[in-house]
């Protein structure tokens, strides 16, 4: 007999998912069924986060019993303690049943959900105190014709299978603003979970996004508004569901500890989400904030490793009173670098609380306090660099007297949840944010200022500041409600959101160079001398106003989901004399299909839309619009342990800016570009003790159409084939319980450096590794990045020009863990 076994393992997946036990509530059969001499009994399970009759929230299982007793709907159920070792959780196992008739046709339950218990708002309490016991309350009322059969008690063990592994994530609230299956996306989404990013000692988010098909990560210190691409266009960073204006190196977190997990939503996705310039044209990164704990826990570590890096961090939460829980996370971090004289450091605090103010309503505060210093690198020239003709780690530069790039944030988000009734939920939302960037750069500029002939490898160089400040104001209001109509099951989710952006940058720059340096054999003798006056000005405001809809729909196997969103964006830029008022209907449509248990077909279409940032043309800009379409199939095998997603994907942007033929220094929007092509994305863990991830993405991304950029050059910085392979192997029993070992492999493609296409960048291959060994409270964890030590390149492109810089060499890192 399977079925507690069954239901054990989805009871589960519910604490897994919700990070501990908790309330199970209406544990009963959703449908019996006697066919072809089986009986076929569908159990439904609820937890006290997904009240809801709507099937997507479910947590369903449907065994087939061969044995020759009429269908017996469980009516109350203790679990052996031996299910939930791994839990703490210890209880017995108790079945009692009601015999059912056999003809499915006569069966008062066929079809339909039965009667629950008398009490509705019984239910069942998983502790993990070693004296409690769980038990769900049986139907108080039955067929008055069905005796009552008392079977005997059940032991059952489940096996470590059942377990869900470390890395497996079931489902999102990114993509649908509702907690919702992979399976019933009609998109490519992923999710990086915090255990992954502590087992591969992530550190940045381009560290973590190599998880990803199809995602080009943006260096920390790459400034210069050079955003991470997906599928070839620029995404954007959201933090807990709101926006952050500015560019990947402002808005990424500069520490990922106090990090939950992030979810990568591939193409556009202006259907819920917008602000600042407008809503993602390429994708979208959300990260998730640990959130406070009423369970006292937390942990401090040291980590230290090449290049003099320091790096301690902790994070540590717990209950302040029966109703109020805190949370603290932070992190500092100092270092010098591969690159000759470039140091930084960077600091990262965020304090957090939450508040119970009723049994149904909480509240939630998050803060964070970011800054991040360092001596800026400005990249070396891609041609010779390439070729082998300049010391690869040598600073293109004037460290003598150059002041350190300073770039500092603060970020308060509130939150407010209600749960007026079993399916009618409701969310607010709103965030301050403030950003302040003095960035100092030195740099060669062969356009201006060629190397002498007779000293090719010898370049002038040349300084520029800029003091750049962001305030952004965004609130998000939303509510969700379940509803049976038209035979199937609806989610409705409704809400209206505002942003308010202020941006304003001062740039210092007079061409004139500071004298020359032998990248061959650098002296580092040149001064960066006083600041420079400021020679432009860019002062904007933006204001977004929108409200949105969506219905996600089941109807048996088939699930559609549409969402539409009426965005107004008031787009003012002073000094370019832009004054305008975009108005956008912005449309989602999609379709899942579940083939077989655990497999789907899912097709989507989406658009997205944005401002034209510094565009200076003879006409108003336009809005630059992308649209996607996408489809391919997901795999979400428990029994197995795998979980993929095969996507393919075509997607285009218009309007892009491009040089004015007729008026030199200006622009005009007709440029088009192409983005297709196939990504995969696999988790496979057999058995709790094995991970292996994978990744691969093709993608062709290209010029169309264009005044002054050959049509069919392809797009800066996207390499037609990436991927990555890891595995991680742990030992939880024996002697060496407590140890794991895991390694991988990061690999891309040639890429262009700048569009239009100058220099191609040749692609590689990264090995890294980690050993990790907990005993008691303690840690201790080494971890290696490219232990092949190749001497590979990365694109740059630090203001558009042809740069590279040189990847990480060989580095080791140690870290110290103590758990409190």
């Amino acid at each position: 007999m399977n079925v507690v076994a069954a239901i054990v393992d989805q009871i589960i997946r519910c604490f897994e998912h919700h990070g501990g036990p908790g309330h199970i509530q209406n544990l009963a059969p959703w449908k019996g069924e006697y066919r072809n001499g089986a009986c076929r009994n569908h159990w439904q399970i609820l937890d006290e986060d997904c009240r809801t009759s709507n099937a997507a929230n479910r947590h369903t299982v449907t065994i087939s019993d061969q044995s020759d007793h009429p269908c017996m709907p469980l009516t109350s159920l203790r679990l052996n303690p031996e299910v939930l070792t791994a839990l703490g959780v210890a209880t017995t196992t108790l079945i009692a049943a009601t015999p059912v008739s056999s003809a499915a046709a006569e069966s008062p339950w066929q079809g339909r959900r039965p009667p629950l218990s008398a009490a509705p708002s019984s239910q069942m309490r998983v502790d993990r105190s070693p004296t409690s016991s769980t038990q769900i309350p049986g139907s108080a009322q039955r067929p008055e014709a069905a005796p009552i059969t008392q079977l005997p008690a059940l032991t059952v063990t489940a096996p470590a299978s059942f377990l869900a592994g470390p890395y497996t994530i079931t489902e999102t609230h990114a993509a649908t603003r509702t907690n919702t299956p992979l399976l019933k996306i009609p998109q490519s989404v992923q999710v990086i979970d915090r255990q992954m990013i502590q087992d591969q000692d992530d550190r940045t988010l381009a560290d973590a996004l190599v998880n990803v098909s199809g995602v080009v990560p943006s260096q920390p210190d790459a400034d210069l508004f050079l955003p991470i691409l997906i599928r070839g266009f620029p995404a954007e960073v959201y933090v807990d569901g709101l926006p952050l204006f500015g560019n990947a190196a402002e808005t990424a977190p500069t520490s990922l500890v106090g990090v939950r997990r992030f979810a990568v939503l591939k193409g556009p996705n202006a259907a819920l989400y917008g602000g600042g310039l407008g809503a993602p044209l390429g994708g979208l990164i959300n990260v998730e904030s640990e959130a406070p704990s009423k369970d006292g826990k937390g942990y401090v570590a040291m980590r230290i490793g090449s290049d003099n890096t320091l790096d301690p961090y902790f994070d540590v939460t717990g209950p302040l009173s029966s109703r109020v829980n805190f949370r603290i996370a932070g992190e500092y971090q100092d270092n010098e670098s591969w690159i000759d004289q470039v140091h930084g450091h960077r600091s990262s605090l965020k304090p957090s609380l939450s508040f119970q103010l009723s049994p149904k309503t909480k509240l939630s505060v998050y803060g964070q306090f970011n800054r991040d210093s360092r001596l800026e690198y400005s990249g070396l020239p891609a041609m010779q660099a390439l070729a082998g003709k300049l010391e690869r780690n040598a600073f293109p530069g004037t460290p003598e007297g150059q002041p350190e790039t300073q770039n500092k944030s603060q970020i308060v988000t509130v939150q407010l949840q209600h749960t007026f009734n079993d399916t009618l939920k409701g969310q607010l939302t709103g965030r301050y944010y403030h950003n302040e960037t003095a960035e100092y750069g030195s740099f060669v500029y062969p356009q201006l200022y060629p190397p002498d002939p007779a000293t090719p490898t010898r370049y002038p160089i040349v300084p520029l500041d800029i003091i750049g400040h962001i305030d952004e104001a965004a609130f998000d209001a939303n509510v969700t409600d379940s509803v049976h109509w038209l035979g199937g099951t609806h989610r409705w989710l409704a809400g209206v959101n505002y942003d308010r952006t202020n941006f304003s940058s001062d740039l210092g720059f007079n061409g004139v160079a500071r004298g020359t340096i032998d990248l061959v054999d650098p002296r580092y003798d040149l001064s960066f001398g006083p600041r420079l006056a400021t020679t432009l000005k860019q002062t904007d405001r933006y204001r977004t106003q929108a409200a949105y809809v969506q219905d996600q729909a089941t109807y048996g196997r088939l699930g559609l989901t549409g969402s539409l969103r009426l965005t107004q964006l008031q787009f003012y830029e002073k000094e370019q004399n832009t004054d305008q008022t975009y108005r956008r209907v912005s449309p989602r449509l999609g379709a899942t299909f579940d083939m077989w248990r655990g497999i789907s077909l899912f097709a989507g279409y989406a658009t997205g839309f944005r401002g034209a940032f510094a565009f200076t043309g003879q006409e108003a800009p336009k809005p630059i619009t992308s649209d996607n379409v996408s489809g391919g199939f997901k795999l979400a095998l428990a029994d197995s342990g795998l979980y993929a997603t095969l996507a393919f994907f075509r997607q285009t942007r218009e309007n892009m800016p491009t040089a004015d033929p007729t008026h030199p220094g200006f622009s005009i929007q007709t440029g088009q570009q192409r983005a297709q092509g196939v990504e995969a994305d696999l988790t496979w863990e057999p058995v709790p003790a094995f991970s292996l991830t994978a990744n691969y993405a093709y993608t062709d991304a290209e010029v169309t159409r264009d005044d002054t950029i050959p049509v069919g050059e392809r797009l800066a910085r996207v390499p037609r084939s990436s991927g990555r392979l890891a595995a991680r192997y742990r030992w939880l029993s024996g002697p060496a319980k407590g140890l794991s070992l895991g390694a991988g492999v990061t690999a891309l493609g040639a890429r262009e450096d700048t569009l239009p296409n100058t220099v191609s960048v040749p692609g590689y291959a990264l090995i890294d590794a980690q050993a990790a060994y907990t005993f008691s409270r303690y840690s201790v964890q080494v971890s290696g990045v490219n232990l092949g030590d190749n001497k590979a390149f990365n694109t740059y492109a630090y203001l558009g020009f042809p740069v590279v810089q040189p990847v990480q060499p060989r580095s080791v890192y140690l870290t110290l863990k103590v758990n409190l």
